[in-house]
């Protein structure tokens, strides 16, 4: 069942003369986690701004949680829940004391609001520290703080900005689990650019670039229509990596090179002549390596082939 559906929208700001958004056309399924993905400047976050009823578009309509997206409608906002990039909440509250007093703004009784807040708690797993200030909370924490809060109106649909581009690799790791829980309650649409963050936990997928959607897939059909096989090679020294860096460009392959890690990964789709080709090579010239290996493309090699293709 669809429970996002943009139609033609767009977003023009005032004073500027092109799109931030130019007739968007996208669809996302009811208890999935939808990964929205696009460089700097592709418009993320004008659309998550649009679906919450926070900016009104230019043109084209959207529809979430069967709701019309209009600007600062209540009956939208009370079945969507929020989570920007960089939560605010009053540090000199207790976790458990911000959570029943946002029940109380949803209309739930003291009562209904205190074993709701227990509830999301135990979910973020910040039971122990529900009676600590939030001003004492790690960096983690209020991130899941956050998505507690977001979540104590019951939403259908939650949206995540850059939900974990502040966090360190446990943090992360935490977070990114507590998402995934939440996809049997809800639907989540996040906006990150940490692909392996998507590729981790999203079912699907959708790439904008300056406004424009340049593909909408499945994460597992995304990578079987666009993602090639690879080579990669590790080289023992510095001298070896260059060398062999030297001898790819005349053949005119493909590389993304990684001097620091002494790495080159060579995407091809005549995969058999080019590993045969630089084995040759490496024998040849007496090359050192410390790996050889062919594997599948990821999704950051999928993005970066559609935005390269899109601009």
């Amino acid at each position: 069942m669809t429970i996002i559906n943009c139609s033609g929208l767009k977003k023009q700001y005032k004073g500027e003369s092109g799109y931030a958004l130019s007739g968007l056309d996208m669809m996302v399924e009811q208890n999935t986690v939808f990964g929205f993905l696009g460089p700097n400047g592709a418009g993320k976050t004008t659309t998550i701004k649009i679906l919450t009823g926070m900016m009104k578009p230019t043109g084209g309509e959207a529809m979430v949680a069967g709701e019309t997206v209009k600007l600062n409608s209540v009956n939208l906002r009370r079945k969507i829940g929020y989570l920007g990039q960089e939560p605010k909440m009053y540090g000199w509250m207790k976790g458990l004391e911000l959570l029943v007093f946002v029940g109380r703004v949803f209309g739930f009784s003291t009562i209904e609001s205190t074993t709701r807040a227990q509830e999301m708690l135990a979910l973020a797993g910040l039971c122990e520290s529900a009676n600590k200030k939030i001003s004492s909370y790690s960096g983690g924490m209020l991130q899941r703080l956050g998505i507690a809060q977001a979540l104590m109106g019951k939403p259908e649909v939650l949206f995540l900005d850059e939900p974990t581009s502040s966090l360190d690799p446990i943090g992360r790791k935490e977070m990114l689990e507590f998402i995934l829980e939440l996809k049997q309650c809800t639907t989540i649409f996040m906006s990150t650019h940490i692909l392996s963050d998507v590729e981790r936990i999203c079912d699907s997928v959708a790439i904008i670039n300056k406004g424009h959607l340049v593909v909408q897939d499945k994460m597992h059909d995304l990578k079987k229509r666009f993602a090639s096989k690879q080579i990669e090679i590790v080289f023992e020294t510095a001298e070896a990596f260059q060398s062999f860096e030297n001898i790819a460009k005349t053949m005119k392959w493909n590389c993304v090179l990684n001097g620091e890690c002494r790495r080159i990964t060579i995407n091809s789709l005549e995969m058999d002549l080019v590993k045969h080709k630089c084995l040759d090579i490496i024998s040849a010239n007496h090359f050192s390596i410390d790996r050889f290996e062919i594997k599948d493309a990821g999704l950051e090699d999928v993005f970066v082939k559609l935005i390269g293709q899109s601009e």
